[in-house]
């Protein structure tokens, strides 16, 4: 087992290295201007659709040419990578109208798009009731299609707001809020249900530290991602284990066309400062293929500890690498992505010690698609390394060798998997296989567990009502129509056995701009390796930690129904409610005493939940701005007891809104977290309210400035009125930033000069 652990920790490692360094040899060999002098010479005329807030490609984007006086129209759709082939009748005096999913339309006369070479920007379109997801499914999918409800948090957004880590940005989120992690960090909670019982992915992949139960949302940064996608409810039809709550996937930046070098710096309140670059580019150097590629890295540090309250002497240090290399040529389609993570966490413990965390994580994936005539063919290959060391000392930095061992997690996984679409039926079916391990000295029986696990899926969207196929998804769909999703899990798991998660859903279109949906899924999460094999002594304490191989997962059933309306282009409206039931959920209690006396505590399926409420949401956009308001009411209690879940407030919303003055944005969200009960063990050794987190309201204010096309001013405070209520973990005092970044340096982007009309 060691050796094998050493070769997939090795093997991950020289992956990471070899996909930063072809990511940027990428840059270096194939130059923007060689790019686009191939790219004229093997035809003579290409045009690309891209992102206005990224640069990224706009893939199945629709152009469409109308001649002048309506008189005779053509259109194209782009590729994969954003590229598209004007007609040889489109001409002068026609105008150009470009449309896809989760964009503003863009109308242009023929002499401004070839003004601008046929590079087309389009403005995400902030009610993006039918945009393109990837969350949902190993395919991306529209969100029409989705029953289940999914949320999502923007570039543009993410740029305004400024947050340091993931964790801030989706606490901002009405029904989801943020816990902290024992003993640092900070962990997520969606419709009451949170900890390990919500999946976090990066690009859809597993992040490193659950095996070891080291999850800690907040060294998760926004280094390089484009959105966050946030789903409320189980998935685990799609992702196994741990997706019982909801899902959160951040999703990175695609490669953006030509060449371009960007670059941030920023500092504010409580120590913090960082620094982030980043190189992406790629074209199309021959007809019917394309390379591209992206690679960041990032610095941030703080002296603040998520989780940690006492602030004198903490520090918070992440270094951050991520890149990715993109092919397709033909029918294939080739990614590798690389990413590294090296983290130092310091907080005072007492008597004059401190606690240090040290974390180094090497994760890397590649993934072959094939189109053929019936579908499409998936295999991937993931793997990934994380080490935690936890040590203690007087001073500044941690002596060599001192300390607990350090705890080591190893993931290797393989997947396959095939698309297809017959009659009105849209089917994915895969299979994964997983080898798992981990190594815990003087806290596992004997110090190292392994598991093997292997998953079947299948799922199918059928559409009933329209047989339009769209050319944004390749599948069918269109107004009136209605969409049925089904859906199952089988794991096999060599320690604790076999689940079953099955889901079923609809989305119907009942009228011009409204859709009911509904679903009911089953989620579960499978016992860790320490609850399985617990063998951890605290003296200090005098109690042990003991494991049961006898654990069965935790699962849920879930039942959700809505409503969204969108009367206009510029309202849109929601409604949903939700209720799920936990059983078997995993508590240690006393079981016995030891000889020695110590007191003896090992985790049973014990507990079951209830957690059920409703949403609100409204959203509204106008010329020059945006708005949103939402709410939502949550009813989360434990049956076994009969007590309200820890922290889980009733009552949550956020107000946000965004407005764009000549090269000036402003960005103000007002965000609300009602009274929340404080769940501890009380006088009588049982689970009950100990205390009171009072309600929090709080106001974040940001601002862009763009200084030109290649650089911008960034400011902005949270919390302005510095609330600072009773009952809080960590910190919510008032917090400044001041910032620039460069855009678009040492290279050519896509021009975005003349926008056209948007509507």
């Amino acid at each position: 087992m060691r050796v094998g652990g050493a070769r997939v920790r090795c093997a991950v490692r020289r992956a990471v290295l070899a996909g930063w360094g072809a990511a940027v040899w990428a840059g270096a060999v194939v130059p923007a201007d060689g790019l686009e002098q191939r790219l004229r010479s093997a035809a003579q005329v290409r045009g690309r659709v891209t992102e206005r807030e990224t640069g990224a490609a706009v893939p199945a984007a629709a152009v469409t040419w109308t001649g002048p006086g309506g008189v005779g129209s053509a259109s194209a759709v782009a590729g994969a990578g954003g590229w598209f082939e004007p007609g040889a009748s489109w001409g002068p005096g026609g105008t150009v109208e470009v449309a896809a999913l989760g964009y503003r339309t863009r109308a242009l006369s023929w002499e401004e798009a070839t003004a601008d070479g046929w590079r087309i920007v389009l403005a995400r379109d902030p009610l993006a009731l039918d945009e393109i997801v990837v969350t949902a499914g190993g395919r991306p999918w529209r969100r029409s299609e989705v029953a289940l409800h999914m949320e999502s948090v923007g570039a543009a957004e993410i740029r305004a707001a400024g947050a340091a880590s993931a964790d801030r940005l989706l606490a901002r989120l009405a029904g989801v809020q943020v816990a902290r992690g024992t003993p640092t960090g900070s962990q997520i909670s969606i419709r009451g249900i949170g900890g390990p019982r919500v999946l976090v992915l990066l690009d859809g992949q597993p992040t490193g530290g659950a095996l070891i139960e080291n999850r800690d949302l907040s060294r998760m940064s926004a280094t390089g991602i484009d959105r966050i996608e946030v789903v409320k409810g189980p998935l685990s039809s799609l992702y196994g284990s741990d997706a019982m709550g909801g899902v959160v996937n951040l999703v990175t930046r695609a490669p953006a066309p030509g060449f371009r070098v960007d670059a941030r710096a920023s500092s504010g309140g409580a120590g913090r400062r960082e620094a982030e670059a980043s190189a992406s580019g790629g074209g199309r150097p021959t007809p019917g293929s394309a390379v591209s590629y992206r690679a960041s890295g990032s610095w941030r540090q703080e002296d603040q500890v998520a989780g940690v309250v006492d602030r004198t002497g903490a520090l918070a240090r992440v270094w951050d690498l991520r890149s990715s290399l993109r092919f397709a040529t033909g029918h294939w389609t080739v990614r590798g992505d690389a990413s590294f993570l090296r983290e130092r966490q310091r907080w005072p413990v007492g008597a004059g010690f401190s606690g240090f965390n040290d974390n180094t994580g090497a994760a890397a994936w590649i993934e072959l698609r094939r189109r053929t005539g019936r579908g499409e063919w998936t295999g991937r290959l993931f793997a990934h390394d994380y080490d935690h060391l936890y040590r203690s000392a007087r001073g500044s930095a941690p002596v060599a060798g001192s300390g607990a061992p350090e705890q080591q997690e190893r993931l290797a996984k393989a997947a396959a998997g095939w698309s297809a679409t017959w009659g009105g039926h849209h089917f994915d079916v895969g299979v994964e296989g997983a080898w798992r391990g981990i190594r815990s000295p003087e806290k596992l029986l004997e110090d190292r567990a392994e598991d093997r696990q292997i998953e079947l899926f299948v799922q199918d969207a059928w559409h009933l009502g329209s047989r339009e196929r769209s050319a944004a998804t390749g599948v069918f769909g269109g107004a009136g129509a209605t969409v049925v999703t089904a859906g199952a899990r089988i794991t096999r798991n060599s320690r604790w056995g076999s689940t079953a998660s099955p889901s079923l859903g609809a989305v119907v279109a009942v009228g011009n701009g409204v859709r009911l949906r509904g679903a009911v899924a089953r989620g579960f999460r499978a016992p860790s390796f320490k609850e399985l094999a617990w063998n951890f002594v605290n003296l200090g304490g005098g109690y042990m930690l003991r494991g049961f191989a006898g654990l069965e997962p935790e699962r849920s059933w879930n039942l959700s129904g809505g409503v969204e309306w969108q009367p206009s282009a510029r309202v849109g409206a929601r409604a949903e409610v939700f209720a799920n039931r936990i059983e078997n959920l995993i508590e240690s209690g006393l079981v016995g005493h030891a000889p020695s006396g110590l007191a003896i505590y090992s985790p049973r399926n014990v507990a079951d939940a209830v957690t059920r409420g409703f949403e609100l949401d409204l959203r509204m956009v106008a010329d020059k701005g945006e708005a949103a308001v939402s709410y939502a009411y949550l009813d989360a209690r434990s049956r076994q007891p009969d007590v309200p879940l820890d922290r889980q407030a009733k009552h949550s919303g956020r107000v946000r809104a965004a407005w764009t003055v000549g090269p000036l944005r402003l960005d103000a969200t007002a965000h609300f977290s009602g009274e929340a009960p404080i769940v501890g063990t009380g006088p009588a050794g049982r689970l009950a309210r100990v205390g009171v987190q009072e309600r929090f309201a709080a106001l974040d204010l940001g601002a862009v400035l763009e200084a030109g096309r290649h650089f911008a001013l960034i400011a902005g405070v949270d919390n302005v009125f510095d609330a600072r209520p009773d009952g809080w973990q960590g910190f919510v005092e008032r917090r400044f930033r001041l910032g620039a970044e460069a855009r678009s340096l040492f290279g050519r982007a896509a021009s975005g000069a003349s926008e056209g009309a948007v509507r």
